[in-house]
This record gives structure tokens, C-alpha cells and sequence, in this order.
């Protein structure tokens, strides 16, 4: 394999780490509430009073951080093949139910901007999230077999 292809697979799960973090800091920010300090503020994902189903919401936030954390188990370390194929399965199976949740996000907010009589907004970053959270798949698979990719 060449170097190039090494690189770009170094820079790709470097870029894994980066999403796992984010969605781990998601949805601390959404248990916290939003966050401010000083003049920065970052409001929840979601107003508290258009949420009617915090259970949901709650469910959802550890969801993030459980497959924030399969993310960051190192896979392409792991020596035992069955032990990586289970893992390996868990976060493909994750992922799907990322992509899942955030299709299910944009509904529920597309409902709701149609019950307030408004017009919802475009969905960019939850499909960012849905492509990113897919993403996972296939790094992972190509980090730790790189031969597959010649």
C-alpha cells in the first residue's frame, strides 16, 4: 500500500475522533441545557418547550454517547478477530441508529415548524450528522483491513 493511501487513513480516523467528540459534546450540552459563558452562548438542540417527549430526548442524548464512545474504541488494535467483529457489527448496527435518530430529528422538527404554521429550516446539519455518523463504516472497516482497498 502506498503512502498516500496510509495518510488519508490516518487522517480519517483523526477525523472519527473529531466526530465522536462532537456528539459526545452534543449531548452534554443538550443534558446541561445549552451553555453560556460570557458572550458565548450555545442554545440545546432542541427548545425545552417544544420537547414532548423528554424520555425520548434523554434516550437519544445517551445513545450519542454511547456511539460517541464505540467510535473511540480502537478497533484497529484489537487482535482477537471474532472480539473485532462483534465490535465491529455494534457500531455498524450504531450507526444505522444515528442515521436513524437523525432522520426521526428532522421529521419531528419539520412537525412541529408545520403545527406553529411556519416553514422549517433546511436540514444541513443533521444530514452532515447522518453522513458523518455512516462514514464510520466504512473507516473503520479500511483501517483495519487497508488491503481491502487495493
Amino acid at each position: 500500500m502506498n503512502s498516500k493511501t496510509t495518510r488519508g487513513l490516518i487522517y480519517a480516523r483523526w477525523a472519527t475522533y473529531g466526530f465522536a467528540f462532537f456528539i459526545i459534546f452534543l449531548a452534554v450540552l443538550e443534558f446541561a441545557g445549552g451553555f453560556s459563558l460570557g458572550g458565548l452562548t450555545i442554545p440545546p438542540r432542541w427548545k425545552p418547550e417544544t420537547v414532548s417527549f423528554p424520555l425520548a430526548l434523554s434516550a437519544e442524548n445517551y445513545f450519542f454517547v454511547f456511539f460517541g464512545l464505540v467510535i473511540l474504541i480502537p478497533l484497529e488494535k484489537i487482535k482477537d478477530e471474532k472480539q473485532w467483529r462483534i465490535i465491529f457489527g455494534v457500531l455498524c448496527v450504531a450507526a444505522v441508529v444515528f442515521a436513524f435518530a437523525m432522520i426521526s430529528e428532522v421529521m419531528a422538527k419539520n412537525y412541529i415548524a408545520t403545527a406553529a404554521k411556519t416553514k422549517a429550516r433546511l436540514p444541513v446539519f443533521q444530514a452532515i450528522l447522518l453522513f458523518a455518523s455512516l462514514g464510520q463504516i466504512p473507516i473503520h472497516l479500511f483501517v483495519r483491513r487497508p488491503d481491502l482497498l487495493d
